[in-house]
């Protein structure tokens, strides 16, 4: 049976629609955000979320179209954000922390880097991930941390700014600072993993998270900050954005690039094109020649084709002798018939005055021409 294009073609899309299929499908299966307070992951933090619940706060992490903190919030985890802060955020930040807020930062990747800049933090790289560490200040002691807590950080803070606490530290420099910005707090921490749901398991490391939250005063209500995690609300304002943003517009644009590529197989030429018959019949040299004299006819340019015709007799014949063709008629003729005596010199200088002629038929034009080439065939 003889596989057709078509069938190639549609084969290829069903193939194509498989594999964008299992793609998304897999893409979906390995998403994992880390410290997401609705994750169970290790490195989730819904063991806290839960955990505050029970405790009596209003834990929360409702996504927004826009970011803006909730104004009924005392307390904001940005753990470990994978989106960088942007500075309309931190405006809205330090409105909402000086009025009275507690933030906490915590965390050492790319995102995190960039927000601790925000207050003049930067990171450095310690020597091996820190140990086990212990709180040098009492002002975190309710519940006590009597024990080690393992924070595992691999970097320090470091800041030329003196107007902070140190909280927790290691030989090489602070882990955890506080410090005051109007009426409220801002909490920085070099590691988030004491507040993921394997940090938690160590009893330690929750009681540093309840100091910290502690450190807010009377809090009731404790905001985790998903937005720069990319959990966001979808904002549709009119048609474009709502085939940008709904998976109703994703499907449409889809079925459209599908289409388009349909149409686009279907014009596509393979190979070189056949020329159709009556194409490959090529014109002799005879219809050139009777193209151009009947263009030539039509827009008349008999004195134009007569003067030619002058310039090539002079220039072939006296080509030998060196004349130059542009000389009077009759002194070209008599400087020809001076080298050769044999030519008759009348009969050319005649011919030359008659191409010379602009007022000449057809008929005549055609004489000249031809004993023209009787002149130039001639071996003079």
């Amino acid at each position: 049976m003889k596989v057709t294009r078509e069938t190639f073609i549609s084969i290829g899309l069903v193939a194509l629609l498989i594999a964008v299929t299992v793609f998304a499908a897999l893409q979906k299966g390995v998403q994992s955000i880390p410290y997401l307070s609705t994750s169970s992951d290790p490195s989730g933090t819904r063991a806290l979320n839960l955990w505050l619940g029970e405790l009596g706060f209003e834990s929360f992490a409702d996504a927004q179209a826009t970011f803006q903190p909730p104004a009924n919030s005392d307390l904001i985890l940005i753990l470990e954000p994978l989106y960088e802060i942007s500075d309309s955020d931190f405006r809205l930040l330090d409105e909402w922390v000086e009025a009275g807020g507690t933030l906490v930062l915590a965390g050492s990747e790319r995102g995190a880097y960039i927000a601790l800049a925000h207050y003049e933090f930067y990171l450095r790289f310690l020597p091996e991930l820190s140990p086990s560490v212990y709180s040098p200040t009492p002002l975190i002691s309710s519940p006590a941390l009597m024990d080690a807590m393992s924070l595992h950080a691999d970097s320090f803070l470091f800041a030329e700014r003196t107007d902070y606490v140190t909280l927790i530290a290691v030989p090489e420099g602070p882990l955890v600072v506080s410090l005051e910005q109007g009426k409220g707090r801002v909490i920085l921490s070099a590691s988030a993993y004491p507040f993921s749901n394997i940090g938690l398991k160590t009893d330690a490391n929750a009681r540093l998270v309840l100091n910290l939250i502690g450190l807010a005063g009377k809090a009731n209500a404790v905001w985790f900050d998903e937005w720069h995690h990319g959990i966001r609300t979808a904002s549709v304002v009119g048609p474009e954005q709502w085939l940008r943003q709904t998976p109703g517009g994703h499907s449409v644009l889809f079925v459209a690039a599908v289409i388009f590529l349909v149409l686009l197989i279907q014009g596509r030429g393979f190979g070189r094109p056949l020329p159709l018959p009556h194409e490959m019949r090529r014109r002799g040299p005879l219809e050139h020649v009777n193209a151009i004299s009947n263009l030539n006819r039509k827009a008349g340019h008999r004195a134009s084709v007569l003067k030619r015709y002058r310039h090539d007799v002079k220039r072939h014949i006296g080509k030998r002798y060196r004349l130059d063709p542009s000389l009077p008629d009759d002194e070209y003729v008599k400087r020809l018939v001076g080298f050769n005596p044999a030519l008759d010199g009348e009969a050319l200088l005649t011919l030359l005055t008659n191409l010379n002629n602009d007022k000449i038929s057809e008929a005549e034009m055609v004489k000249l021409a031809t004993e023209s080439a009787r002149w130039m065939g001639q071996g003079i």
